[in-house]
C-alpha cells in the first residue's frame, strides 16, 4: 500500500538518544524513500531551530516527522501555531521518540523503531491533541502540548537546566531532585480559572494534557486530549509530604486523590507574591505571573492503527 503522504519534512535532534539522533533519522529517511516518500532532513544545532523549519517549511510538507524528545516536538509544534492564524492548515506530524521520558509516545503508544514508524505513516491515522498557549500578561506566548508546573517540579527542571552539559537521562535528574528536597521551600501561588480566583495559595500546581506524567506518575486516566480542556492539579501545601503521598498514589494508582485536586480549565492566570519558577513540557518555562490559555486548535499526531 503506498503512502498518504507524498512529501515529509524531518527534524531531528543529532544529540538526541544518547547521541544517535543523526544516525536514527539518516536511517528512517532511507527507509522513507524506499516506501516512496520524498523528505528533507533538517538538523538542529541549538534552541529554536525546530521551531524555524517547522514554520518555514510547513507550506510545502504534508507531514512533519520529529526525531528527538518532547523538547524537539513542542518547538515544531510552536512553530506550526505561532502565528494565531485559526484558519492556518497545520501537516500532521508524526514523531519518532528518542528523548528522557518521550511523554506522548507513552500516551499514545507511539512505535520507536524504524520500522513501525514507517508503517504507522503508511496507515496515516491520526488523534487530535489540544493545543495551549503559556506566557507572560502582554509578551510573547509559546506552545505547549503536554504539561507546565510550577513547585517543586519545577524548581528540579531549572536546577537541571542551569548545571546541564550536553544530552541528560533520567539518572540526570537525581542529584537535582536530593538537593531540591533538601532545600526547597513552597511558594504561595494563586490561582483563577476561567476568570474565577480560587480561594487561598497552593505550594504546587501542574496543568496537563496527559494521562502519564513524565514516565513515572499516572494523572486522570479519563483524560482527553482533544476535549478543549486541560487538567489542573492543585496542592495547596506543596511540601514534601504532600508531594511524596502523591508520588506514592501516582505510581501505584492515579491522581487527583489525597492532598491533590483537580478542576478541568481553559484559561488560568498563576501569581505569587515573589517569582518562582515554572517549566512547560519539562523545560525551563520562566517565572511566575504566567497566564495560560487552551487555543481551540489541533494538531493532528499519527498514531498506529491498533
Amino acid at each position: 500500500m503506498p503512502l498518504p503522504f507524498q512529501h515529509a519534512l524531518l527534524v531531528a535532534n543529532p544529540i538526541a538518544g544518547a547521541g544517535r539522533g543523526e544516525r536514527a533519522a539518516q536511517g528512517l529517511q532511507e527507509a522513507l524513500l524506499a516506501a516512496g516518500l520524498r523528505s528533507e532532513l533538517k538538523l538542529t544545532r541549538g534552541s529554536g531551530d525546530a521551531c524555524r523549519f517547522a514554520a518555514e517549511r510547513a507550506p510545502e510538507c504534508d507531514l512533519i516527522v520529529s526525531i528527538g524528545g518532547d523538547g524537539t516536538l513542542r518547538e515544531i509544534l510552536n512553530g506550526l501555531h505561532q502565528d494565531g492564524d485559526e484558519l492556518r492548515l497545520c501537516p500532521p506530524v508524526a514523531t519518532m521518540p528518542m528523548g528522557t521520558a518521550n511523554v506522548l509516545a507513552i500516551d499514545f503508544k507511539l512505535p520507536k523503531k524504524i520500522p513501525g514508524i514507517v508503517e504507522m505513516i503508511r496507515g496515516g491515522v491520526t488523534r487530535e491533541l489540544d493545543i495551549a498557549q503559556i506566557g507572560s500578561e502582554g509578551g510573547p506566548k509559546i506552545t505547549s502540548f503536554l504539561a507546565i508546573g510550577a513547585g517543586f517540579d519545577a524548581e528540579v527542571v531549572h536546577r537541571l537546566d542551569a548545571a546541564r552539559q550536553g544530552p541528560i537521562s533520567k539518572l540526570s535528574y537525581i542529584p537535582h531532585v536530593a538537593r531540591a528536597v533538601a532545600t526547597f521551600r513552597p511558594p504561595a501561588l494563586t490561582v483563577t480559572v476561567d476568570g474565577a480566583a480560587l480561594e487561598g495559595t497552593y505550594g504546587q500546581i501542574m496543568i496537563a494534557n496527559i494521562i502519564n506524567y513524565g514516565g513515572i506518575l499516572k494523572l486522570d486516566p479519563a483524560t482527553q486530549s482533544d476535549d478543549g480542556f486541560w487538567e489542573l492539579y492543585l496542592w495547596r501545601k506543596g511540601n514534601r509530604r504532600e508531594l511524596m503521598r502523591s508520588a506514592i498514589r501516582g505510581a501505584i494508582a492515579h491522581l487527583p486523590g489525597g492532598p491533590c485536586t483537580r478542576v478541568r480549565a481553559k484559561k488560568i492566570q498563576i501569581s505569587s507574591t515573589s517569582p518562582f519558577p515554572y517549566h512547560v513540557d519539562g523545560d525551563p518555562g520562566g517565572f511566575t505571573p504566567f497566564e495560560f490559555e487552551v487555543t481551540g486548535r489541533r494538531q493532528a499526531i499519527l498514531v498506529p492503527r491498533s
